[in-house]
C-alpha cells in the first residue's frame, strides 16, 4: 500500500512538473497583459513562478525583463537590482540581444531613479542605437529629454523634445504630442516664462482631452490651475477649476489631489497668510504627499511662503549604492563614449 502511494504521489508531481512547463508561456503572457492596466498584478504573477533557473534561458530572460518593466511602472527599484544582475549571464544569448532595447531603457531608468543622472543618459543612448522603430525612438527621446529636464539643461531638454516632437507629428502620435506639450510648459514654468507656459499647458489639456486620456487631462488641468493662481487670473481659474477638480478628486492619486488643496487655498487665501491653524496643519500633511521633490519646491516657493505655512523640504537623497562596474563592464554598449557625449 505504501508503495503504491509513492508512485501515486510521484505520478502527480511528475505530471505539476510537466504541466508547470508546458504553462509558464501562459503565465508569462498573462503577467505581460497586466503590465499597463495594473503592473502590480505582473508581478504578483511573476512571483508565482518556481524554481525559474529549471525553465529555458529565453523564458528566465522573459521573465526578468517583464520584472524589470513592472518594476518601473511601480518605483520598486529593490526588485529592479537582482532582475538586472541576473541578466548579465546572458549577454551572447540571442534572445537578450533582441531586447537590448527594453533592457538599456530599464536600465536608464534605473539609474535616474536611483541617482546616476549622467549614467542614465549613457544607457538611454544605447538603447537607441538598436531602437527598431519610431515608437521606440520616441519614449527613449523622451526618456533622455526627462534627465537632461532634471540636470536643468534645459536647452538640450528642449532640443530633444523638438526631436521628438517631429517624429510624433509624422505619425499622428497625438497622445505623445500632448505629453511633449505639456512638458514643455513645465520647463517654461521652471524659466519662470509664464506665457509660454500657458500655451503649451493649453495645448496639452487640448491634446488629452482630445484623446480622453484622464491622466493627461488632470496633470495639464492642475499645471494650468496652478498657472492661473500664481498669476492671479481669476477668470480662467473659475473656468477650468470645476471640470478639473471633479476629475482629480475621482482620480485614485492622493498626491494630486494634495496638488489640487494647495491651488485651491491659495486662490481663496488670495494670496493672503493662512491664520486657521488647523487649515496651517492640514497644508503641511497635504505637502508632505506631493509627488516629487520638484512639485514641492514649486509649492513651498510659490504658495506656502505667501501664505505662511510653515513646510520643509526633504534633503536631496544620496545615490543608492548599486555596483556601478557591473552595468559599465555589459557588453553591447560603448559606457565610456555615452557618457562622453552626454556631458
Amino acid at each position: 500500500m505504501a508503495l503504491r502511494a509513492f508512485f501515486i504521489i510521484a505520478f502527480l508531481l511528475t505530471m505539476f512538473v510537466n504541466a508547470s512547463q508546458s504553462d509558464i508561456d501562459s503565465l508569462l503572457d498573462e503577467a505581460e497583459d497586466y503590465l499597463v492596466v495594473k503592473p502590480s498584478r505582473t508581478l504578483t504573477l511573476l512571483n508565482q513562478v518556481n524554481n525559474l533557473a529549471s525553465y529555458t534561458d529565453n523564458t528566465q530572460i522573459r521573465w526578468h525583463l517583464l520584472k524589470l518593466r513592472a518594476s518601473v511602472s511601480t518605483n520598486r527599484l529593490v526588485e529592479m537590482d537582482s532582475s538586472i544582475e541576473q541578466l548579465q549571464g546572458y549577454q551572447h544569448s540571442a534572445y537578450f540581444k533582441d531586447n537590448l532595447v527594453t533592457i538599456f531603457s530599464a536600465i536608464g531608468i534605473w539609474f535616474r531613479r536611483s541617482g546616476f543622472p549622467q549614467y542614465a543618459n549613457a544607457s538611454l543612448s544605447c538603447a537607441l542605437k538598436y531602437a527598431k522603430n519610431s515608437k521606440q525612438r520616441l519614449a527613449l527621446i523622451n526618456s533622455k529629454a526627462l534627465v537632461a529636464r532634471h540636470l536643468k539643461k534645459y536647452s538640450r531638454a528642449e532640443s530633444l523634445y523638438a526631436q521628438a516632437t517631429s517624429i510624433a507629428t509624422k505619425h499622428n502620435n497625438k497622445a505623445k504630442l500632448a505629453t511633449i506639450a505639456n512638458n514643455l510648459g513645465v520647463i517654461a514654468l521652471d524659466k519662470k516664462e509664464y506665457e509660454r507656459a500657458e500655451q503649451y499647458f493649453r495645448r496639452a489639456l487640448k491634446g488629452h482631452q482630445n484623446n480622453d486620456n484622464r491622466a493627461g487631462n488632470v496633470t495639464a488641468g492642475l499645471n494650468l490651475l496652478f498657472l492661473f493662481t500664481l498669476q492671479n487670473q481669476v477668470v480662467n481659474y473659475q473656468r477650468l477649476y470645476e471640470p478639473i477638480a471633479a476629475l482629480t478628486n475621482a482620480f485614485p492619486n492622493k498626491a494630486k489631489q494634495a496638488l489640487l488643496f494647495w491651488i485651491r487655498t491659495m486662490h481663496h487665501a488670495k494670496g493672503q497668510p493662512v491664520t486657521d491653524n488647523r487649515l496651517k496643519v492640514r497644508l503641511a500633511n497635504e505637502f508632505s504627499m506631493l509627488e516629487s521633490r520638484r512639485i514641492k519646491q514649486l509649492v513651498k516657493f510659490y504658495f506656502a511662503e505667501k501664505l505662511a505655512v510653515e513646510v520643509s523640504l526633504t534633503p536631496t537623497l544620496k545615490p543608492r549604492k548599486i555596483n556601478l562596474s557591473l552595468i559599465t563592464n555589459m557588453s553591447h554598449c560603448d559606457w565610456k563614449s555615452a557618457l562622453q557625449n552626454d556631458k
